[in-house]
């Protein structure tokens, strides 16, 4: 099981945390640390496709692939893809400056995940 990401400032904006976890996740994605399960390629698949117009995670296309995974989504891989889901909705409700910047890296993310292109180019 991977170790629990560890962030660097507990105390930041939730858009600074969503940033540091995006990063910490493709990082061990691109390192061979972390291995999306086939739940959580199917998450990020649905995220890319329902983001396909405009490019924007929204609070509803998130909020629907936190409730398609559920419970499980919550123990695969010691719960980091689902941290990032859920601090990626609270940062498309907030009113945060940074807000839009830090979604479109995290779709990013999605779209890696659900292709599974984990090159470092």
């Amino acid at each position: 099981m991977p170790e629990p990401l560890a962030l660097a400032s507990p105390a930041a904006s939730p858009s600074s945390l969503l940033a540091e976890l995006a990063t910490a996740l493709e990082h061990d994605g691109v390192t061979g640390e972390w291995t999306p399960t086939a739940l959580e390629r199917s998450l990020a698949r649905r995220l890319v496709i329902g983001s396909a117009g405009d490019l924007q995670l929204t609070p509803g296309l998130l909020r629907s692939a936190l409730w398609e995974g559920s419970v499980a989504l919550a123990h695969e891989n010691g719960g980091r893809f689902g941290s990032l889901l859920a601090l990626s909705f609270s940062v498309a409700e907030s009113s945060e400056a940074d807000r839009d910047d830090v979604l479109t890296r995290v779709r990013k993310v999605m779209e890696r995940v659900h292709s599974m292109e984990w090159d470092t180019a």
